[in-house]
């Protein structure tokens, strides 16, 4: 099995983040949350932030978010879907085998919308509840491991596909990884990465 990560993999960006963007051209007064989205973005994105920090700023973020917005958030990933899909990498969608896994920050309102366009029945993203305005899984580093392993045991993978240093701690369940940067694939020593 080869495993997938979704943003910046598969998708070219960070599609909560294009999303909130969506958002924010149907809604102006969302821009009060785009400061702080884009300091805890470049934390991430520089691996300097911990899990226990990312889920304190999503919960509080999206719980304030959905409460603020009454919104049919549904409705509105189909139609941004239908605006962004063409950012999925065709040759990603190409390679992918039903029994890939796509693991994945992304939330399921927002994937569920695209998963007829993956070839991979096998998706794990992060959970939010639309009625409880709640996050209820974070799909975000140690997480992805825990939620594996509950899933498929010690199921060994053989490829792992991810743009994220975030993701080392993924990498050490995988035989090769691969660095996604735009649309170069490089193969890479994970125990480099490793401690």
């Amino acid at each position: 099995m080869n495993v997938y990560d979704f943003d910046n993999t598969i998708y070219d960006g960070e599609s909560i983040v294009d999303f909130f963007l969506f958002c924010l051209k149907k809604d102006l007064k969302l821009i009060r949350y785009l400061p702080r989205i884009i300091f805890i973005l470049i934390k991430y994105k520089l691996n300097l932030v911990k899990i226990e920090t990312i889920t304190s700023f999503v919960e509080k973020f999206s719980y304030n978010f959905f409460e603020d917005n009454k919104t049919d958030y549904n409705k509105l990933a189909i139609e941004f879907w239908k605006k962004n899909s063409k950012k999925l990498k065709q040759e990603f969608l190409e390679n992918l085998k039903s029994d890939d896994l796509i693991i994945t920050g992304c939330p399921n309102f927002l994937i569920k919308h695209i998963k007829d366009k993956l070839k991979a029945k096998n998706i794990i993203c992060t959970i939010f509840n639309l009625e409880t305005k709640k996050l209820e899984f974070l799909c975000f580093g140690k997480n992805k491991v825990k939620i594996y392993k509950e899933k498929y045991g010690n199921k060994k993978i053989n490829k792992f596909y991810t743009d994220s240093l975030a993701d080392i701690p993924f990498m050490e369940l995988s035989n090769e990884v691969y660095l996604v940067k735009n649309n170069t694939v490089k193969k890479i020593d994970k125990t480099q990465y490793i401690k």
